[in-house]
């Protein structure tokens, strides 16, 4: 007598994972995609600087938006001024323009 495996059922197809990408995404998991803030999404939203829709009366960045967005920050090496012991310089310089 053969036993049969109980978790398999016979003439069944393979499971194929279906990942679906979202077409918009709201301030959290904007935020996650782009590494920053919540705040920042919102804020970039506000001045003009980060497109969105409205869609159900809530608004929504595409990913290509937040590509563009993101990619117009220039990429940056060393240390940040104005930051721990740099506060001064960075305020004083400041001052001086």
């Amino acid at each position: 007598m053969q036993r049969k495996n109980p978790s398999q059922a016979s003439g069944t197809s393979p499971t194929i994972p279906l990942f679906l990408r979202p077409r918009g995404l709201r301030p959290p998991a904007a935020a996650l995609y782009c590494g920053c803030s919540e705040f920042a999404i919102e804020e970039a939203w506000r001045n003009g600087t980060l497109k969105f829709r409205v869609i159900g009366g809530t608004r929504v960045s595409t990913i290509e938006q937040l590509d563009e967005w993101f990619e117009s920050f220039p990429e940056q090496s060393g240390k940040l001024a104005g930051r721990g012991r740099f506060l001064e310089s960075a305020t004083e310089s400041r001052r001086a323009a």
